[in-house]
């Protein structure tokens, strides 16, 4: 997942983002790449990069020779797994209200042996360790704890996003974000925090955020449970057509 929120946009993510602005629901095509660039300020070497990383992300449908089609589900389609959005930015631009409680935070470390470990980082590692809650209209939704490794003194606000405390806390700046999908069996201490009953399915995810050069900035493990239609996880997925194939 590549990560977005409040740290800063690359001069490619605000030409994305510029182009994005134009998005409309009826949007039969975008405009061609000379007026998108006419549009967006940006050159059309900006704007083919751009439409290729749309492309990638399920966004749009390029066809040579045609101009590019937009992706008209993606309105109704729910909060993405492969964009990282704060939660509460995601809350709130699905239509609900959301609000964070910091359950622990602060800095312990990382023993050998201990069962409740999902990380790789080594052992002693020092990390600023956060469990926060988000409910969606009052309601609990989602439960992550987070471990940020500690490569300076400095305070930390647990009530920033994950890849603000890394870049804080460790100087990396995330860029990618390898994720893990379980389905699994809700334990006592989460379902008290969640208000649930232990022992009912979730989804539960494990990810890696990690920088250009692959330094891991934080580990995080997120349970989820039954989310308004607004914020059901969904992923967009290129379907790529092998015309080698025969019958295909």
């Amino acid at each position: 997942m590549t990560p977005r929120g409040t740290t800063g946009a690359t001069d490619q993510d605000a030409v994305i983002d510029r182009i994005l602005a134009l998005w409309s629901g009826d949007l039969e095509t975008l405009p061609s790449e000379p007026r998108l660039a006419e549009l967006t300020g940006a050159s059309r070497a900006s704007v083919r990069e751009a439409l290729v990383r749309l492309e990638e992300r399920g966004y749009v449908h390029r066809t040579q020779g045609t101009r590019t089609t937009p992706n008209r589900r993606l309105p109704d389609v729910g909060r993405r797994i492969d964009e990282q959005f704060d939660h509460s930015l995601s809350i709130r631009g699905a239509g609900y209200e959301p609000r964070l409680e910091v359950v622990a935070s602060g800095v312990r470390v990382l023993q050998g042996g201990d069962p409740a470990r999902f990380d790789d980082l080594p052992d002693g590692t020092r990390v600023f360790r956060t469990v926060k809650m988000w409910r969606v209209d009052g309601v609990p939704y989602a439960l992550a704890e987070d471990l940020v490794p500690l490569a300076r003194e400095v305070d930390l606000d647990p009530e920033r996003p994950v890849f603000d405390l890394a870049e804080a806390a460790n100087g990396i700046r995330v860029a990618w974000e390898t994720l893990w999908v379980d389905a699994v069996s809700l334990d006592a201490e989460r379902a008290g925090l969640l208000d649930a009953a232990a022992g009912i399915p979730v989804v539960e995810m494990t990810y890696c955020g990690y920088g250009t050069g692959d330094d891991v900035g934080y580990w995080s493990r997120e349970v989820q449970v039954s989310a308004p239609a607004g914020l059901r996880n969904a992923l967009i997925r290129r379907v790529r057509h092998d015309r080698s194939v025969s019958g295909a």
